[in-house]
């Protein structure tokens, strides 16, 4: 018989010292106790690296507030999901993305920058904000509808398959995901 022992925060700490990564050192904002007096900023920046940025929608802009990933990588960065709302006025990732890419282009400069928008599903709350994307130069969204994402990664020739996405001097893998049912 084949078993596992339980996760405790120590066996958690040390793989994670294993794996090399590191802490978040993050405190997530959760929301004010009304949206009508909402103090927080629309969208919560975290630089994890140098090269990596976690997003957080305000769950008084929606109540999903999904985490949103922009990383660098040397030739192009890639931003997974755009979020909740569609309206920049209420949601500004454009320009906040705009910013973190000038900020780190001046740090790291290189002509020809562009941006790959992607997405870890087609749900509304990963979706809502690519047409904030739509005209931005330099820019690529690939549509989370699978028969748009799936010939980009070229899962359609190969569902099994892995695709790496290349962002210059360093990749990431993406894998399908099938749709799958819970019985009832």
């Amino acid at each position: 018989m084949d078993t596992q022992r339980p996760r405790t925060e120590q066996t958690a700490g040390a793989a994670e010292k294993a794996a090399g990564a590191r802490a978040l050192d993050v405190r997530w904002i959760h929301g004010s106790p009304s949206a009508k007096h909402n103090t927080d900023p629309d969208i919560q920046v975290h630089a994890h690296d140098a090269h990596t940025v976690i997003l957080r929608q305000n769950m008084a802009v929606d109540y999903e507030a999904p985490f949103l990933f922009l990383l660098f990588g040397e030739a192009r960065a890639v931003l997974i999901d755009t979020g909740a709302t569609a309206s920049a006025d209420c949601f500004p990732l454009r320009r906040v993305v705009d910013e973190l890419m000038e900020t780190w282009l001046t740090a790291h400069p290189r002509a020809g920058y562009e941006l790959l928008v992607l997405h870890t599903h087609p749900h509304g709350d990963h979706v809502a904000g690519d047409g904030q994307f739509a005209d931005r130069p330099g820019t690529t969204v690939v549509d989370a509808a699978l028969d748009q994402a799936w010939p980009f990664f070229g899962f359609d020739g190969d569902p099994e398959g892995v695709a790496r996405v290349d962002l210059g001097a360093g990749s990431w893998n993406a894998w399908p995901r099938r749709a799958t049912t819970r019985p009832r």
